[in-house]
């Protein structure tokens, strides 16, 4: 099987040749030094992006000095993707090194005129995306897009602590910009699914460790309705990816009919009961820990790389991968090392645990 050809399969809930590896970025600082590159070259590499309100690129990204498909060759992932992201209004900062989200600009119904969105209809807006898919298509590579669903630039545009109180102080507001967001990712992911991607990679972040970030019940009456609109016009595979422990609302969010669900973060998730429970229709995606990635060894890697192979692999329905993506913080060894793992066990037959 080529790459396109294993992930789909996966996808899909059957046993490809092995089991495929898959991540939505490798951040710079990491790929240089698998590459071994200084990022200093100023050589020419292609880059699609767009100055204005909708942001594209490579993921993972092209670095300095080197071109994104290089990384994923020399990793082995078998997919390569572009992102599809609304500007949200958050206020940023940077801690440790990294853009962190401190609040947002949107605090009431004023706040809303600072919005401006462009047409979802207009096809400049997609010509990168087919661009890259043609560029592309000739690797045997998996294409995906990933693109929100609409909640993302609600709470990051409010700030997490006024979408908190507003949930209880300003309902109204909340609805107002649900309908505003996952209405133009509804009318944008028409045309997505339009261009020759193989598969769609969406979601966003709902829950911590302990559970979602707000009450089941509350989660169905806001979210739900909202991501079932953006969801029912997605017409390929999918994956939905949300960090944390989703199980609280795990029935809710499969009625949105995805096919794969990332990362089953260890620790709030269990693998093996996420396997037992719903392995026979979903494809799991993910879960080697980026802690360990972090802060571990290369020997740890390969065990529990192994390990999830064993639990999730069998019968197929696995794709894998980190808990998260790979980060600038990840130690390259520990990265290569898990390539390397999931080329040793991911071989079918897999042997069970």
């Amino acid at each position: 099987m080529n790459s396109r050809e294993r992930l789909l399969t996966a996808l899909q809930g059957q046993e490809p040749d092995r089991v495929p590896f898959l991540e939505s970025v490798v951040e710079e600082p990491v790929a240089i030094a698998l590459l071994r590159k200084d990022g200093t070259r100023d050589i020419p590499q292609e880059r699609w992006s767009r100055k204005g309100p909708v942001s594209i690129g490579f993921r993972p990204p092209s670095g300095h000095g080197y071109h994104a498909l290089e990384i994923v060759q020399d990793l082995g992932l078998d997919a390569i993707g572009m992102h599809f992201y609304l500007p949200n209004l958050s206020v940023q900062k940077e801690i440790g090194g990294r853009a962190m989200t401190v609040g947002g600009q949107i605090s009431s119904k004023a706040d809303l005129a600072k919005i401006q969105l462009p047409d979802p209809d207009d096809p400049t807006l997609y010509e990168p995306l087919h661009c890259f898919v043609d560029q592309y298509r000739h690797t045997n590579l998996a294409l995906f897009c990933r693109v929100p669903l609409g909640a993302d630039p609600v709470i990051l545009g409010m700030g997490f602590e006024r979408f908190s109180y507003a949930l209880f102080d300003d309902y109204p507001l909340l609805e107002t910009l649900f309908e505003l967001y996952t209405g133009w990712y509804a009318r944008a992911m028409k045309h997505l699914c339009a261009i020759d991607f193989d598969f769609i990679w969406s979601g966003e972040d709902i829950a911590h460790k302990n559970g979602p970030f707000l009450s089941p019940k509350m989660f169905r009456k806001l979210f739900m309705p909202y991501y079932l609109r953006v969801a029912s016009q997605i017409t390929k595979p999918w994956i939905f990816h949300s960090d944390g422990n989703l199980i609280p609302v795990i029935d809710d969010l499969l009625s949105l009919g995805m096919n794969g669900l990332h990362p089953i973060e260890p620790g709030p998730m269990d693998l093996a009961e996420m396997k037992r429970r719903y392995g026979h229709h979903l494809c799991l995606c993910g879960h080697i820990n980026l802690d360990t990635l972090s802060r571990g060894t290369p020997e740890e890697i390969d065990r529990l790389v192994k390990e999830a192979i064993a639990i999730a692999g069998p019968g197929g329905g696995y794709i894998a991968g980190s808990s998260n993506s790979v980060t600038s913080y990840c130690q390259p060894e520990n990265v290569r090392a898990m390539a390397i793992a999931i080329k040793r066990y991911g071989k079918y037959p897999i042997q069970p645990v």
